[in-house]
């Protein structure tokens, strides 16, 4: 019998129990609130490459990405850190993440964030102009709640299926009229070599089935467990909103989840933090930060603007043909 359950920040496997006719593999188990652990490597492993991501991002999307040039990222995390960190008010830099922040209106947004013993700063850096634009610090000490997971819609919510027929819609724009100018285009022993990987037609029901995020994300929150008022929560300009959400830059699966891409990872960014809140709590004696291991839900009932927003990259620095923003 097999027993293989996942979670995120796993203290070290369960022991081995061996019998004469069962054999029982390793187990992980949750890591618990009070203490700091991290990923284990089995856990990473799988995690892997292309397993989370929703949308694949090519060799050629890549570079359209202005953060995809690492001298660029790692000059923009330098003038940062110049400009927004006050060592003796922050404490010391515990990591530098470029990640997509997930907006109120489920939107995506390239942001950097940084964490240090004391605060998690935000900052809208442009990376075209080369220049931060706007940042926020949140003291550590003032984060009641974080949650770790799964990102999902409510179950009323029409935002998957319209997800699945956007990817339908373009199934059959590449099959039918990219996909024969580049088999006119190839040569002879390419066409033919494409032919034998195409084993379904871009008609099929499948390409058009309701796709979830299949991602996972971590949401930090600091308003004592009270709701959102109104005014904050349908107010699409506010910044006062007492919560953050990220999961993963697209780049993390381009660039490979190893040791040197981890800044894009939020897996990397969520075990740093918990360590962060830990060490908060215990150095002020404060009571220690919930930890909830659970979906996290993006309260998007319809979406038709953030789909617009999310499939165009709207919220990321890029190169768009003639224009960059």
């Amino acid at each position: 019998m097999d027993r293989d359950e996942h979670h995120l920040l796993e203290e070290g496997p369960l022991e081995r129990f061996k019998g004469a006719t069962l054999q029982i593999k390793q187990d992980q188990t949750s890591r618990s609130p009070s203490t700091c652990g991290g990923l284990s490597p089995e856990n990473k492993a799988s995690k892997s490459k292309g397993t989370l991501c929703p949308m694949p991002v090519g060799e050629l999307e890549a570079r359209e990405y202005f953060s995809s040039r690492d001298s660029l990222v790692n000059s923009a995390i330098d003038e940062c850190v110049r400009l927004f960190i006050n060592p003796e008010l922050d404490g010391d830099l515990l990591g530098a993440w470029l990640l997509t922040e997930i907006s109120l209106w489920d939107t995506e947004k390239e942001r950097l964030v940084f964490l240090t013993c004391h605060s998690l700063m935000i900052v809208k850096y442009d990376f075209i102009t080369t220049r931060p634009l706007e940042h926020q610090k949140v003291s550590l000490s003032c984060v009641d709640t974080v949650v770790v997971g799964e990102l999902i819609y409510p179950p009323g919510s029409m935002v998957p299926r319209l997800n699945g027929l956007a990817n339908g819609v373009m199934s059959v724009v590449k099959g039918c009229l990219l996909r024969p100018l580049q088999e006119r285009w190839a040569s002879s022993e390419d066409a033919e070599e494409n032919l034998n990987h195409q084993h379904s037609s871009p008609f099929e029901f499948v390409n058009f089935e309701a796709r979830p995020r299949n991602v996972r994300g971590v949401r930090a929150m600091w308003n004592k467990g009270e709701p959102l008022p109104f005014t904050k929560r349908w107010n699409p300009f506010t910044n006062e909103v007492p919560l953050c959400t990220y999961t993963s830059h697209p780049l993390l699966w381009h660039k490979g989840n190893n040791e040197g891409n981890t800044r894009f990872d939020v897996e990397s960014f969520a075990e740093r933090l918990t360590f962060a809140l830990d060490q908060t709590s215990v150095n002020n004696g404060n009571p220690p930060c919930k930890i909830d291991y659970q979906p996290i839900v993006l309260q998007n009932y319809v979406g038709i603007g953030s789909l617009i927003h999310n499939r165009n990259a709207l919220g990321f620095f890029k190169s768009r043909g003639k224009f960059s923003f």
